[in-house]
């Protein structure tokens, strides 16, 4: 049977879900609408290896032109202002009208925006995507004082990038940590003083009072008085899920889209996936929303086997990473649920790992090393929880022990 599939997003899980799609069904229509009039691109490098010169915006790409040609999948730069559900109808702001028989929503997520009582939305700058990234590439090469609001992932890895420009780097982080969220405070403290030790300077547990421009410059005044001079702005404060085209409708939103495990939402036929989706995850028994390469592609593949009427469970284990200098940290499973911490390690040139664990089994795991020191352990953490076997806790904690020996236990 010959349908209209249509893919709403551009990015990573979409383009994905339209190749795990026609792999399994030669014959339907498939059309991705996405709103950059670019193909899809990876993000992650934008804040590191792009920044840096290390890669060029033609190495971004996940497949060219040709390769969605040659498996007859469309991509159309196009805005979408209006969504019929019970007609299965999309409406474009060029009065371009789209009908569906499965529809996939794949919208991403949003930079959140600093409220500022002044004047001087258009002088902070935010990192989503490759024009962001090209203007902060291009405005930063003639500055030399930068200060990063956020002491996130894309927040620390923009500082890492310019600190290695030779930039004067200050973060503001609102927490009494970095990257307060979903790391472990031992972890953060490490990579914080990597931070320091290449010159950029940390404020932590303060808030932003005032911006003010003065001939071209800013001071920033901190709640306790103090006063920030800085040549160039950047805001990391989070993101939030692309929704606002769904909200007047019937479709269930609580912090993005909420979907099962087969990526359905509360529509009939209309399917959700990466960041815009708050899932449902049979392992851990919950609902989540992650934001993270690694999911983006693997729901998208997904939402792409249940469209083609492959019905198949969401069960990857969470992961995620971020470069910052020569450190890379890694994050598996979820965090926030355990009973008892597991520390592994206590060098950051050998490896630092934290395994979360409830009930004796482990539910997660944060790593930090030198790149090459912790991404091997991590993987098998991954397993590890997938087996949802109780653990060893001495082959956890002795690095001397490998971790595989769990597996084969």
């Amino acid at each position: 049977m010959k349908n209209n599939i249509i893919i709403l997003g551009g990015g990573q899980a979409g383009v994905y879900a339209a190749r795990e799609i026609r792999q399994n069904d030669s014959k339907s229509n498939i059309k991705i609408l996405g709103e950059e009039n670019l193909l899809p691109y990876e993000r992650p490098p934008l804040s590191k290896d792009f920044l840096l010169d290390k890669k060029k915006e033609e190495d971004l790409y996940f497949y060219s032109s040709d390769v969605l040609k040659n498996e007859n999948i469309e991509f159309e730069n196009i805005s979408i202002n209006k969504v019929d559900f019970e007609n299965k109808k999309l409406f474009a702001k060029n009065d371009n009208v789209y009908s569906y028989d499965s529809l996939l929503i794949s919208t991403g997520s949003e930079n959140k925006k600093l409220t500022l009582d002044n004047n001087l939305k258009n002088d902070i700058y935010y990192l989503r995507n490759l024009e962001e990234a090209k203007k902060i590439k291009e405005i930063v090469s003639n500055k030399n004082k930068i200060t990063i609001i956020g002491g996130g992932f894309i927040g620390l890895e923009i500082a890492s990038s310019l600190s290695q420009l030779q930039k004067k780097v200050i973060v503001i982080e609102i927490g009494n940590q970095l990257m307060g969220r979903i790391i472990p405070k031992q972890i953060a403290d490490l990579v914080q003083n990597t931070h320091i030790e290449h010159g950029n300077e940390i404020i932590l547990n303060k808030q932003i009072e005032k911006i003010t421009k003065i001939n071209g410059h800013y001071e920033i005044l901190l709640n306790d008085n103090s006063l920030i001079e800085t040549d160039f702005i950047i805001a990391g404060i989070g993101s939030t899920p692309t929704v606002k085209l769904f909200e007047n409708t019937n479709l269930r939103l609580d912090n993005g889209i909420v979907t099962n495990q087969f990526c359905e939402t509360s529509i009939k036929d209309v399917y959700a996936a990466g960041d815009v989706s708050n899932f449902y995850h049979p392992f851990y028994e919950r609902n989540m929303r992650l934001e993270s390469y690694q999911h983006a592609q693997n729901h998208g593949i997904c939402a792409g086997k249940n469209i083609a009427g492959v019905k198949t469970e969401y069960t990857s284990i969470p992961w995620m990473w971020s470069d910052q200098f020569n450190l890379n940290l890694q994050l598996t499973g979820i965090c926030d649920e355990y009973d008892e911490i597991i520390e592994r390690g206590n060098d950051i040139n050998n490896g630092v790992i934290y395994f979360f664990l409830k009930n004796n089994k482990i539910r997660g795991a944060c790593g930090v090393g030198i790149i090459g020191k912790v991404g091997r352990d991590i993987r098998i953490t991954s397993k590890l929880t997938e087996k949802d076997n109780i653990v060893d806790k001495q082959i956890l904690t002795d690095q001397n022990l490998k971790l595989n020996k769990l597996i084969q236990k």
